[in-house]
C-alpha cells in the first residue's frame, strides 16, 4: 500500500494541526517521493519553491515530527550526514554505507536479521538498527582492496 499526500494530511489533522498550504505541500512533497530518503533542507527547497517563499524551515521540522509521531514517516541516519526521513509503508530495509566512496546500498531487514538474532541470543542485548546505517566496504571498493 502506498501512502498519499492526503493519508499525510490526515494524521497531521489527528494531531489537531490546522493544514496550512505549507503543510499540505510537505506531506505531497514526501508522498510524490515515495521510495527517496529526503532531508528536511531537501524537502524545505523543494517545497520553498512551490510556495511562493512562504515557507519556513521550522514549519517543515515541525511537518516531519509531527508526522513522525504518528507513525507516518521515520529518520534515520546515514553516515555523518542529515537526518533522512522515508514512509512507513516501504519495506523494512537496512541501509549499507561504503565508508570509502559513500554509496549506500539498501538491503531487505530480513538480510540482516540472522545478525541481529544471533547477537540478542549471545548477549540478551536488543539492538535497534532501525535509525542508521551499516558501514563497511561496497562490492567495488573491497574488490578494489583485495
Amino acid at each position: 500500500m502506498h501512502i498519499e499526500a492526503d493519508d499525510l494530511i490526515e494524521h497531521l489533522r489527528a494531531q489537531g494541526l490546522r493544514i496550512t498550504e505549507p503543510r499540505r505541500v510537505v506531506c505531497e512533497v514526501i508522498a510524490k517521493r515515495h521510495g527517496e530518503h529526503l532531508t528536511a533542507a531537501a524537502i524545505y527547497d523543494i517545497v520553498r519553491s512551490g510556495t511562493d517563499g512562504q515557507l519556513d524551515r521550522a514549519t517543515v521540522y515541525r511537518t516531519l515530527d509531527a508526522l513522525e509521531d504518528a507513525g507516518a514517516i521515520r529518520h534515520g541516519h546515514i553516515g555523518h550526514g542529515p537526518t533522512v526521513y522515508h514512509l512507513t509503508d516501504t519495506v523494512e530495509h537496512q541501509h549499507l554505507l561504503c565508508t570509502r566512496c559513500g554509496r549506500t546500498v539498501t538491503v531487505d531487514r530480513s538480510a540482516i536479521s540472522v545478525f541481529l538474532d544471533a547477537i540478542t541470543d549471545e548477549t540478551g542485548f536488543v539492538p535497534d538498527v532501525e535509525h542508521f546505517a551499516l558501514g563497511g566496504l561496497c562490492s567495488d571498493c573491497a574488490g578494489q582492496s583485495r
